[in-house]
Formats: structure tokens, sequence, C-alpha cells
């Protein structure tokens, strides 16, 4: 029976923010507003274009397909700004709509037959005929006058123009042609749509992925063909003039594309990224150009390669310092005659690709795919009691990985904490060979390869071989294969091994693996059994047989007293599982999902539910989903009482206390020195570890003499669950203290209210004491 729960009130973890700016291409802006396309809601395409006044609401366009507004295909829908605020809309194959969004009426211009759209500048649509070789060479310059299409024939050519690419760009005194004369020289010319004659201006320039943008007072080309560098920027008034060249610098940051504003050419760089190459990248920066020579201005620090320019002066561009910063702005000519950006309205980030989470001991750590260049790890100390807490960086990629595997090293990757503060991550090295990454909380990371210790032979790579970190409590680790194949390997990590991180045992075949404390748990020898084996000291104990038909667990998880066993993991059957207590001996039924400290967390997707059933307990339904998710993030912490899950995308995280109490803190693994020696130059100091159940708070140690007299008491330093202490020998009033033997007692509170204070005790052997026994500074 499942019954109503009014549990705590659940904290909210915030989405990240993408780091890769939204995508929000500019294809023509007009005084009052932008022709623009946005990203949809997943990422997976641009939307239709729409038109978005500075001070209104957008307006959806009737083009579906278009194309580059100063290149159009033939065949496809196109768009672009004419003048003033008038959108021109071609729809394919003989109609365009040129429409005032300003006032609203629209002209409908239907094209004569065999003509075939090559743009539209102010009110002039511009068309092209075949000639008698059957290329489509002819111009024709089409306008309405009292309703009726007027068909001027495009002159001064003397010859023929290029057919493909041959409009430049363009705005409504004149459009860049390329040309081309029988004799096969070629360059760039102007058609003057008021009188429709071609004119040379820049003899030899190509045309080939050329762009020329126009102001009132300057025209500007550049082409990348050929490896060129250099634009040339000629006066408006005097296009015959020798054109002003600019030097735009390397193009290893992609192909520089141009905007005029007054005396300065602006530049924005489109890179061309490798598939393979996973960076997220911002954008290059928007940078102003002295057309008179000088040094020059960065405008924005990152900017979407396409600008609009705007006809009558000026240029829209979409950029800004980050993701979060991401606007639409205006670049005009200030008091100073330099340019200046007007910001229009912001255009807001989406929320990064949560992909994986781990909630450990109050710890929470998230991989996320795209919330900075590469996919990374980021971690918050949400505490015992869950708060929202700091999010920072823990480990991602180095900035300039270019490997296959390097940058993806953290991509869909899942953490797992263990316990002390550490994070563990099963992955692939650079060479592609299976690793165990070790994350400090500062990001200090180390690599354990899967290599067993015996035979050097290392784990298998491929589709066939994933490798998951399976289990994790504080100083062991269990990654490797699900445990499911006859050829799957788990390896047992002890994280504090002498020398460091080292793979202490394999694991070969079925059969899952889960650790807490000292504790190994597996399939046992006898069918139907489990088995627990120190790892301390190889002291190995078997259960009654309790599994279903003694079935061998292929997943195992531990917390705590309890163990819980699965011998199909993939669910086909509803049996062959359950929740062992070590105390009782006894198997109890649940519902196949995570573990907790005294209960079971499972997403029941064919019930739209998230279910928490405490063992031996009625269950309860810590959420109603409204949509059926594929497979939703859930976790539990093992060392804690709360619990962690994030909805199918979507990056929010909620975070909540499960109502189930948490068994009392108790130290489930130590490393405690038994004796000091003051005068040793290696290590006078007495070390000690604890590995707490849950993490506690107040924890201090205590020193007694033989005599029972306290002659130190200091606060331990707490990490997650883990508490650990060091003694230098002296004692409270800053002497050395003698010789011999002391007893130590550490005392901690849990930090969840939940529980008795921990008490645990032990002797130490003082050796080599500071014999004058002075204090020191």
């Amino acid at each position: 029976m499942t019954t109503a729960h009014a549990g705590p009130i659940p904290v909210t973890i915030p989405a990240p923010d993408r780091f890769k700016p939204v995508a929000n291409p500019l294809y023509g802006a007009g005084p009052g507003g932008v022709v623009e396309r946005t990203e949809v809601a997943d990422a997976s395409a641009l939307s239709y274009y729409r038109w978005f006044p500075d001070d209104g609401t957008p307006v959806n366009l009737p083009a579906s397909r278009p194309s580059d507004d100063s290149n159009p295909i033939n065949g496809r829908d196109h768009v672009s700004v004419t003048s003033g605020d008038t959108v021109a809309i071609y729809i394919s194959p003989s109609k365009v709509l040129v429409k005032d969004m300003e006032s609203g009426p629209t002209t409908t211009y239907t094209l004569p037959a065999g003509h075939f759209y090559r743009g539209v500048f102010g009110s002039t649509v511009l068309t092209a005929t075949k000639d008698a070789n059957g290329k489509r060479n002819v111009l024709h310059v089409l306008r309405m006058a009292d309703g009726q299409l007027i068909d001027t024939l495009v002159t001064g050519l003397n010859g023929w123009v290029a057919e493909d690419g041959m409009t430049l760009g363009g705005d409504d005194r004149s459009v860049a042609i390329w040309y081309a004369h029988p004799d096969g020289t070629r360059g760039v010319g102007l058609l003057d749509l008021a009188t429709a004659e071609v004119t040379p201006v820049l003899p030899g320039a190509t045309g080939a992925n050329a762009e020329v943008v126009f102001s009132d007072t300057h025209i500007a080309w550049y082409s990348p063909e050929g490896g060129n560098t250099t634009a040339r920027v000629l006066p408006r008034a005097t296009p015959q003039a020798a054109a002003t060249e600019i030097e735009l610098g390397s193009d290893d940051e992609g192909t520089p594309h141009l905007g005029l504003v007054g005396d300065w050419l602006l530049t924005t760089r489109e890179f061309k990224q490798d598939t393979d190459d996973l960076r997220g990248r911002e954008g290059a920066p928007l940078t102003a150009r002295p057309i008179g020579g000088g040094e020059p201005e960065t405008l924005l620090e990152h900017a979407r390669w396409r600008m609009a320019q705007v006809p009558g002066g000026g240029v829209a561009v979409t950029g800004g310092t980050s993701s979060r910063d991401w606007a639409v702005h205006r670049v005009h000519i200030g008091d100073d005659r330099a340019p200046a950006l007007r910001k229009v309205r912001a255009v807001a980030p989406k929320q990064a690709d949560l992909t994986n989470l781990s909630l450990t001991a109050g710890q929470l750590v998230t991989a996320e795919n795209d919330a900075t260049y590469l996919p990374a790890l980021y971690q918050r100390d949400i505490g015992a009691i869950p708060s929202v807490g700091e999010r920072s960086l823990l480990a991602r990629p180095d900035a300039q990985a270019t490997g296959y595997t390097e940058q993806r090293v953290y991509q869909n990757r899942r953490p797992v904490g263990t316990g002390d503060g550490r994070t563990v991550v099963a992955t692939l090295d650079a060479n592609g060979d299976q690793v165990l990454v070790v994350l400090a909380p500062d990001g200090t990371r180390t690599v354990v390869p899967a290599v067993d210790p015996e035979t050097g032979e290392k784990m298998p790579t491929g589709p066939d071989h994933n490798s998951f970190v399976r289990s994790a409590s504080g100083r062991y680790v269990v990654f490797g294969g699900s445990g499911s194949g006859t050829d799957d390997r788990q390896y047992v990590v002890d994280l504090d091994a002498f020398g460091g991180p080292k793979v202490i045992r394999v694991h070969r075949g079925l059969g899952g693996l889960a650790v807490w404390g000292t504790k190994l748990w597996m399939p046992g020898v006898t069918e139907g059994t489990l088995q627990a084996v120190d790892l301390k000291t190889g002291e190995v104990a078997e259960t009654e047989p309790f599994t279903f038909n003694g079935c061998a667990p292929k997943e195992m998880q531990a917390v705590g007293h309890w163990v819980y066993w699965d011998c199909d993991p993939r669910g086909i059957t509803d049996s062959g599982h359950g929740v062992y207590n070590t105390q009782t001996r006894r198997t109890s039924y649940t519902p196949r999902g995570v573990l907790g400290d005294g209960y079971v967390l499972a997403y029941q997707r064919e019930r739209l539910r998230l279910l928490l059933t405490p063992i031996g307990g009625n269950p309860y339904v810590v959420e109603s989903f409204a949509s059926r998710y594929q497979g939703p993030l859930v976790e539990t912490d093992r060392f804690g009482g709360t619990l962690a899950y994030s909805k199918e995308d979507d990056a929010q995280i909620t975070v909540v206390d499960s109502g189930v109490a948490t068994a009392p803190v108790a130290e489930i693994e130590a490393r405690v020195e038994q004796s000091v020696n003051l005068a040793s130059p290696a290590d006078p100091r007495w070390d000690a570890d604890w590995q707490l159940s849950k993490p506690a708070t107040g924890t201090q140690v205590m020193i007694r003499d033989k005599t029972g007299r306290t002659v130190l008491t200091a606060p331990a330093d707490e990490h997650a669950a883990a508490v650990a202490f060091s003694w230098d020998g002296r004692t409270d009033n800053g002497l050395y203290a003698n010789e011999g033997t002391y007893t130590w007692e550490l005392t901690a509170a849990p930090a969840d209210g939940s529980g008795a204070l921990l008490k645990t005790t032990g002797t130490i052997e003082l050796t080599n004491a500071q014999p004058t026994n002075k204090k020191t500074r």
C-alpha cells in the first residue's frame, strides 16, 4: 500500500547555464528591428525566421527554408531586410512579398516566366534570365509602378556575369556584382539600381566566398580565397578611387566577416570546427578598425559571426562577455566619432546538459557536458541538512586538449563520491585505456589504470566493455564491468594503499560487487548466498542461502547494515531482488532502485512517479511526474538522509530529506597510528583518520595520560563523512608531553541530528619527547 506523505520541503538546485551562447543569427536589420532565427528548445535546429522589433514582440515570417541573404540559393525561400523596416520574403519559385513591418502594407511581386530570383534591394527585385547558351547571366531590375511590374535590362557589363554567387551584397542604392568578361578577366562591379547600369570598381577581385557591405559613405569587400587576409574599402561617393587596404590578420581564428559604421570597419569571425572537436566556443571578438589607419578596438569580447548592416547607417550584432551576458546590440557612432554599443535586448542562456549526478555525505557532484568549453564536473557542498550551496568547478580537461578521448574524459561519465571528500570517475585515458580518475576536493587528479596486479592484463576496451564506478566507500572503490557477463571484470582499488592508489584485487565473470567500510560484498560460493570479504584482514564470511531460487546477484549496493541485491537488473522479471539486513540476517522485498540508509528509491516509469520505500515500511510517492521519462537521474546519499533527482532534459536538481531516520553515526574504517617517535625526521606526528557512516559535527579528540589526566583537547578536521587528526606531541599548555602511553578518545555528533554521539577510543605510545619540555613558538 502506498501512503500519503507530507515530507520535508525540497531544495531546488538551479540549472546551470550552457557555456556556448544561444545561436541567434541576424539576417537583416532596419532602424527599428532585425530579422533573426534562434535556437529551438532542443538545440537541434534554428527556428523559423522572424521580425523582432527593438521595442516590441517578434513576428514570425512565412519563409521556412531561407538561405544566406547575400547569396540566395535557387529553389529556396529567402528573407532579407531591404530599406528602413521593410522585409522582403521570397517564396519559391516566383513570388516576392515586400512587407513594411512598421506600417503593415505588403506589395506582392510575381516574377515573369523564365526569371530567377537574385535578391530584393530597396523596392527593387533583381532577377536573372538565361542567355543564348542557357546560362543565367542576364540581369533584370524589376520595379512596381502604379500596380504594374516594370522590367529593366541591366547594362554596362559588355559581356556576361558569373552564374553562381553573382550577387555579393547590396542596399537600396547599389548591388555588388561578380562579373566576368569573355576574355576571362573578372572583378567586382556596382549595379546602380536607379540606372540599371554596372560599373567595374574592383578589377581582378574575386567573388568566390566574397561579401560586400555598404554604408552611406563606404563600400567594403573581402574574400578568403587564396589565403587572402586583406579587406578593401572604397569611398561610396567615388568608388573608382583607389581602395584602402586593411589587414585583418591571420585566419587561424576563423573567416572574417565585415560591417561598416562611420569611418570604421567592423569584423567578426566564422570558425569552422572539425567534427571530432568537442570544444564549445563563445565566438570571436567584434573588432573595429579605423579605415584611415590606427589601432583596432574590441567592442565585444565575443560575437556571432553574422552581422546585419542597417540601411542608412549602423550595424546590428549579437554578442557579449559570456552566455549569461548575451544580447542583441546596435553599433553606432558616438559623440567622440568612435563606435559605440547600445544593448537592445538580452538573449537568455540555455541550461546546460546535465548527464549524471552524485550525492555523497552532503556533497553534490554533477557531470555537465556543456557548462564549460568541454565536459566537466562541478561540486556543491549542500550539507547534511540540504541547502543550495556554492557551485564550483571540480575537474575539466585542459583548454588546449585536442585528442578525442582527452576532450571526452568526463563526457557522460558518472561521478561517485567516496564519503571522505574524494570523487571517482571511471573513464578512458588519452591512449583509450580504461582507468579510474580520483579527484580530491581541490581538483588534484590521480589516475589508476584498470590493470590486473597479478597478470598485468589491462581491462578490454570497446563498446562491449563499458566501465563504471560500481561502489565506493572511503578508501575502497569498485569499478569496471557490470558483472552481468562472463568476460566482465571488476577492479577493487585501495585509494590509500602504500605508494598511492592501486588495484588490489580483480573479480572476473558474473556477479556484482559492493563495498561498505572494509567489507566487500559479492555472490557467495554456495548458491543463494552472499559473501563478505574484509579488505584489511582478508577474513571471509558467508550468509545463509536466501536469494530467489539460489540466483547469483548481478548488481549489489551496500549502505550501513543493508545490502541490496538483484539477480536481474534489467527488470525482465519482477522477482529475484531485495535488501538483506546483515544484523537480523533477513531479506526484505523492495522495488528495484537505488539503496539509501534504510530505504530504496525507485523511478516507476509506467506509473510516472518517484517512489520511496522504507525497508519494512510503507512506500510513499516523492513526486508524481507529468511526463513519462526514459531515465531521470535519481540518487540517494549513502552517507546521509537526503536524496536528489533531476527530470529528463532538465538540469534543475531537487534535493529533499528522505524522511527515514538515518542510523547512528558509526566508525566504518580507521587508520590510527599506534605510536609516534617525536624525534623522527620523516614523520614526528601522530596521525589518525576515521571514516564515518555519515557526516559529523563538533568532532574533537581528547588525549589523557596514564593517570587519566587530560593533556590535550582539540578539534578534528571534518571532510564529508571523514575525520582526521594530527598531534605533534604538545599539550594544551604548549609543552611537549612526556614519554609513555596515552589514551585518545574521538567524540563526534551526527551532523543531521539523528542518533547518539559517537565515541571511540584507543592508545598511543609516545617516544623521544623533547627533553627540555619547553614551550615552542
